[in-house]
């Protein structure tokens, strides 16, 4: 599954910096990380910080100022929050069954997912004697923060990634991230990233059940299962009835 979401820096620090370690792995990634000098954990906090403000890392240079009006606010929009989520029994068997190849398995699915949103939807716009037109980027700055718990606690393996909004043209220039094809496309990147997983989860030796929407689950597990790790959904049902969906 995935969602996505505009953040701001001070959110983006505050949740993903501050409060974060104790969580999981932390990664760099993206085309556009590499042209800036970014790769491995997320562990230097002083150019997380400039990077979420439109700065190179270093913070000596602006890379993107762009601020956008949000509930009659200036706000900058740091980054698109595009949260990918394993499904629950890859989870159990991931973080309560130990198999922490599938965690590796949805580490693939990820990087497969993040390189199809570099290729088809990275771009910016751009304004020249002709206009102001869309320039395909094909790059990526990319924050991802593994968490493995649900805010209920309960085992929920999924990857928070921060697509900040700067992106380089091919003459050199780094200038805003477009979103909107991200946001336009987004259940078929989420469909994606489960078939890359189900792939990556087949290529160990499960077997699988396909659900509905793309979706699937490691076959053996029962639906009662499933659903004693799964406390939001049982709020929502105890509150809003068995056919109500968890969002």
């Amino acid at each position: 599954m995935l969602t996505a979401a505009n953040v701001s820096s001070e959110m983006a620090v505050n949740y993903f910096i501050k409060n974060y370690y104790h969580q999981g792995k932390s990664l760099w990634s993206g085309q556009g990380a590499e042209k800036l000098g970014l790769s491995g954990a997320v562990d230097d906090e002083d150019a997380f910080k400039n990077i979420i403000e439109g700065l190179t890392p270093d913070g000596r240079e602006v890379l993107n100022a762009r601020v956008v009006k949000e509930k009659g606010k200036g706000e900058r929009r740091a980054a698109l929050d595009c949260t990918f989520s394993a499904p629950k029994s890859v989870s159990l068997m991931a973080l309560v069954g130990g198999d922490t190849r599938l965690i590796d398995a949805h580490h693939q699915a990820l990087k497969g997912t993040l390189e199809l949103i570099e290729q088809r939807y990275a771009y910016t716009r751009v304004t020249d004697n002709s206009g102001r037109h869309r320039v395909k980027t094909g790059n990526l700055v990319v924050a991802q923060f593994d968490h493995i718990e649900s805010r209920d606690l309960d085992p929920h393996l999924h990857t928070h990634c921060l697509l900040m909004n700067m992106t380089q043209t091919p003459d050199g220039r780094w200038l805003s991230l477009g979103n909107n094809e991200i946001f336009a496309n987004k259940k078929f990147l989420g469909m994606a990233y489960q078939s890359y997983l189900a792939r990556e989860v087949l290529k160990l030796g499960y077997e699988i059940e396909f659900r509905l929407h793309g979706q699937f689950d490691i076959k053996g597990f029962k639906f009662e299962d499933l659903e004693a790790f799964s406390k939001r959904r049982q709020q929502i049902i105890a509150s809003s009835g068995a056919n109500s969906t968890c969002k």
